[in-house]
């Protein structure tokens, strides 16, 4: 929802917005936060419309005071995904607060897999940066297991930080179960973003090595190429649903 995030400004705005994402043709909704409601709230405009509320993104600010009401709330109305939506560079690898940052990653998991909850990583560009002789995002799923931390792929942000989107996905498959699907022009995803199919990824190879994951979400940044958001959201599930045949 994060894509169409410039019509999500009341009750009425989201209800709206929801019902042409389900008519559209997607399945669910991935929250980039609760927009002021309560899990409850939001969770009832999105099934209304349709649609499964199966992912809600989180920040550095909930796993330094884990909220078990949050948790039970939010696993009681059906997510069953907590991505992190990123983390500064004094918390990846290499930086001075990485240790502690794994362990708060690995206490708040704990605690949200009580509840039925699975937290994952979403990756930027910049966690491909190398450290120590591997990549940041390399090193904090080395630190913590899969069974603790999952994984968030992003097809554009894997191929705008120099790696191969199939190869990464592959090495992740058995702990990404929501995989972002983004596409951008042959710079990478900070020069511009595309709708899925439109841009320079091999979607071709990419969705095959997609089977492993429960959702694929579609995320586009920012619209381009003449279309507005909803155009965009779109032109990607369009191209989805048709490759499905």
């Amino acid at each position: 929802m994060y894509t169409l995030r410039s019509h999500l400004n009341s009750k009425a705005d989201i209800a709206d917005t929801l019902a042409k994402v389900r008519a559209m043709g997607y399945d669910g909704a991935e929250w980039y936060g609760l927009l002021g409601m309560t899990p409850e709230e939001l969770a009832k405009l999105t099934t209304d419309a349709g649609l499964a509320m199966f992912s809600l993104h989180i920040s550095i600010s909930d796993l330094l005071e884990p909220d078990t009401d949050f948790l039970k709330r939010t696993a009681a109305v059906g997510v069953r995904y907590l991505p992190i939506g990123w983390l500064p560079e004094e918390r990846l690898a290499g930086g001075p607060l990485f240790e502690e940052t794994c362990g708060l990653i690995r206490r708040y998991a704990e605690i949200a897999a009580e509840y039925g909850l699975y937290v994952l990583y979403h990756n930027h560009d910049f966690d491909l940066a190398v450290t120590s002789g591997t990549t940041k995002l390399d090193a904090l799923y080395d630190a913590l297991p899969g069974n603790v931390l999952g994984a968030e792929p992003d097809t554009c942000w894997l191929y705008s930080g120099g790696v191969d989107p199939v190869e990464y996905l592959g090495k992740y498959a058995d702990r990404a179960p929501v995989i972002h699907l983004k596409d951008c022009v042959k710079e990478g995803g900070r020069s511009g973003f595309c709708p899925v199919g439109m841009g320079v990824l091999d979607f071709a190879a990419i969705l095959p090595a997609c089977e492993k994951a429960d959702w694929v979400c579609v995320e586009q940044d920012e619209p381009s190429m003449g279309l507005d958001d909803f155009g965009c959201a779109e032109a990607s599930v369009k191209y989805l649903l048709a490759s499905e045949k």
